[in-house]
């Protein structure tokens, strides 16, 4: 049973040879010689895994900076009440100074994280940039 024309006809057919490495205007010698087509070692740039581990260092110690303070002042909150209720100076509790400690701590751990990346993390990152920009003026995988 027919319902009429095929709404998605097969696309119509090549000539034989046209798209083909065989077909006209296919010349393997224009493309140079097989030694120059022979492919260059791909790998990573030779600092990336200490750039990572950098990295990741970095990564680790202020988070753990923010967070442990955090932390800290949680298990305070829920461990120690009566040392977050001693009254300090003008009706300020310990409990209130530390959280609003909170704030600098945070900030403190952001401007470490910055400068940190800056001295450590940032010339690996250039260097290997250097790197790879040379091998790929090269000739090699970029």
């Amino acid at each position: 049973m027919s319902y009429g024309p095929d709404p998605f006809p097969p696309p119509p057919a090549q000539p034989a040879g046209l798209f083909t490495p065989q077909g006209p205007g296919y010349r393997p010698q224009a493309y140079g010689s097989p030694a120059a087509a022979a492919p260059t070692p791909v790998g990573p740039p030779p600092g990336l895994p200490r750039l990572r581990s950098s990295y990741r260092r970095l990564r680790r110690v202020m988070t753990l900076a923010a967070l442990g303070y955090f932390v800290v002042f949680l298990l305070l909150t829920g461990y120690a009440p009566g040392l977050m209720e001693t009254e300090l100076v003008g009706g300020f509790t310990f409990g209130l100074v530390m959280g609003l400690l909170q704030f600098p701590v945070t900030f403190a751990a952001i401007i470490g994280y910055e400068r940190s990346a800056v001295r450590t993390v940032d010339p690996l990152a250039r260097d290997i940039r250097r790197a790879v920009e040379e091998r790929g003026a090269r000739g090699g995988a970029r």
